[in-house]
Parts: C-alpha cells; structure tokens; sequence
C-alpha cells in the first residue's frame, strides 16, 4: 500500500514541480556552501522577523502541496482513492506519514539544520515554536484529507471566476501559473527578490557602480529561466490551436509583454524602492528597460530553439557574452535593445502563438 502512496502522490508531486526543486537545488545546493546554510540559519533564528518569515515559507508550501493533492483526489483517475474514506482518522495517519515526510522533506531538511545552529546559539524556545508548527501542519494535513475523503466525489463543474468572468487571453499563462505552479511561481520570486536586494545591499556598502546592479538583473533574469520555459511549454501544448488563428503583430507583442510585466512587477518595484532617488530618475528608468528586454530576451531564445538542449547551450553563450558587454560598460539601452531583438524574431511569425 505504501508503495502505490508513494507512486500516486509523491513522484507524481514531484514530477508537476520538477521545475520549482530543480531551481532550489541548483541556487541553495551548488550556488551556496554549507558555511553559507549555516550563517543564514543563525541570523534566521536571531532575528525574530526572518524565522516568522521562514514559518510562513513553509506554511506556503504545504499549502500549494496539500492543494494539489486535493486536486489529484478530485480526478476522475483516482476516484479509487476515496474507499479511504474507510479508515479512521489514526489508520490514515499511519499510512499517509510516510507520503507527508517525503513531500516535506524540504522542509524538514532545513528544519533539522535549524535546530542544528539553534542548539549553538541557545534558540531553544524558537525551535520548541519550529517543531510544534510542523506538527501541526501534518495535524492539519491528515484532518484536511481525513475530511475530504469522507465526502462524495464531486461531481464535475465548470467554475466561472466571480470577478474576471471573461478572463483575457494575456492572462492565462499567469492563471496557468497560479493553477498548476504555484510552488514554481513562489520560489522564482522568492530567489530573485533575494538576490537583488543582496546586490543592493553590496551597492549601497560602495565600492560598485552601476554595472553590479546590471550584473544582478542579469542574474535575476536567469533566476526567471524555468518561468520562461514553462511560458514556451504552455504555448507550444495548450494553445497550439491558437496557431491557426493568425494574429496581428502588435496584438502578439502586447499579449506577450502583458504577462511578463506582471511576473516582473515584483523586481521592477523593488528597483524603484532601492533606486527611486531623484538624481538616478534617468539611470532608474534605463534599468526598468533592461529588467523587461533581458527576460523578454531570455524567453525569445528559449521560443527560437527547437529542443531542450540547444535552448540551454544557447542560453550559457548568451549569458556570457551579456556578462562582457555588463563589465565593459555598454550603456544598458544597447544591451536592451540587443536582448528584445530575439523576443521580436521569435513571435514574428503569425501562425505562432
């Protein structure tokens, strides 16, 4: 039984936000050493703002877990798992422990290098807050499936959004997102408003001009790679109907910028906060450009090729070459306009989506 647990809800978890993990390991497992792990930790646990921060994290996880769960229980495909309506609340318990630790393990990985730090810096009463929040996440997680499997199948409904009944087609990569991603979503955000304002942070202490703010949209950019292809996948899958309905030009570039402005809006209002001084309205506004022409760049790239592979050799080339042009000083209105002309290539065609 364990075994078919594992199979239906944990790989299949893993496998919709195989994106979301692979984003994580490669930033906090290659990117970062474990001395690194262990200072952030500390201050994590010393700073009362940042360890709620990190309870909320979680909190946010397990909620996009436990939602798609439901969602999978909600398939007609596994309507034979709801005869675990049987079970009582501890026979669910025991046989869901082992499918909730493996898609918590996350979680519970960093928790366990919490307590690790905190029991050198003497955090003991918020690692006593840590661990009864984790178990009453599994608490709530068992009840919250306890029951929804004590009530019938539903019965399929088209459900109509209450407010934008009439959704527009600029918006529904970013109800894919919120539907389907959530997790991936989340971490590109998290990872890229934490990077910048690490960059800021650098700045601010001197010694940096104005290309190590460039450099760090760069970076951000390529934080927001996975996003990007997920955007390619979701039209190239879904909307391929869509390529029989030529479109206008503009109307393709407007339904394109729509989205990524609003993924974006994060890192674009974050550079105003940082950067919005009146002396650098002119710099402000180059770099605003720059964030939208790099990542509208990156996602012209990735439309252009034909397969995985070549997307991330010409995506390493790109960064590289963007990299030189950052150290040897082009002004950032030349590298934007560099960076959209792939975006502009790649939607030119209008049997394309």
């Amino acid at each position: 039984m364990n075994e078919l647990f594992f199979k239906t809800f944990v790989i299949t978890f893993y496998r919709a936000f195989l994106g979301f993990f692979i984003l994580v390991i490669l930033v906090f497992g290659v990117f970062m050493e474990m001395k690194q792990h262990l200072m952030i930790a500390e201050r994590l646990l010393q700073n009362s703002t940042g360890f709620y921060a990190i309870l909320l994290i979680f909190l946010a996880y397990t909620f996009a877990q436990k939602r798609f769960q439901i969602r999978l229980l909600n398939d007609k495909h596994y309507r034979i798992f709801h005869q675990l309506g049987f079970f009582t609340w501890p026979q669910l318990a025991r046989n869901f422990l082992p499918v909730w630790l493996a898609n918590h393990a996350l979680i519970l990985v960093y928790s366990v290098l919490l307590t690790y730090v905190g029991i050198g810096v003497h955090a003991g009463g918020k690692l006593g807050v840590l661990w009864l929040f984790l178990i009453g996440i599994f608490l709530a997680d068992i009840s919250i499936l306890y029951f929804k499997l004590k009530k019938p199948f539903p019965e399929s409904t088209r459900v109509r959004p209450a407010i934008f009944k009439n959704l527009s087609f600029e918006f529904w990569f970013l109800m894919h997102l919120r539907e389907n991603r959530t997790l991936l979503i989340l971490a590109v955000k998290t990872i890229s408003i934490f990077l910048l304002n690490g960059f800021f942070y650098f700045y601010f202490g001197g010694g940096y001009d104005l290309r190590w703010l460039e450099f760090g949209l760069l970076c951000a950019a390529y934080v927001h790679f996975p996003l990007w292809l997920e955007k390619d996948s979701f039209e190239s899958e879904q909307l391929s109907y869509f390529r029989n309905m030529p479109i206008p030009y503009p109307r393709k570039v407007w339904q394109h910028s729509v989205p990524i402005l609003f993924i974006l809006f994060p890192e674009l209002t974050l550079l105003v906060y940082k950067y919005g001084a009146i002396e650098n309205l002119s710099e402000l506004f180059f770099l605003l450009i720059l964030v939208l022409s790099l990542n509208m760049g990156l996602y012209g790239l990735i439309k252009l090729r034909d397969n995985q592979e070549r997307v991330l050799k010409s995506s390493y080339l790109a960064f590289f070459f963007l990299f030189l042009l950052v150290i040897f000083g082009v002004h950032p209105a030349i590298i934007s306009v560099i960076c959209v002309l792939p975006f502009l290539i790649s939607i030119r065609s209008g049997y394309s989506v």
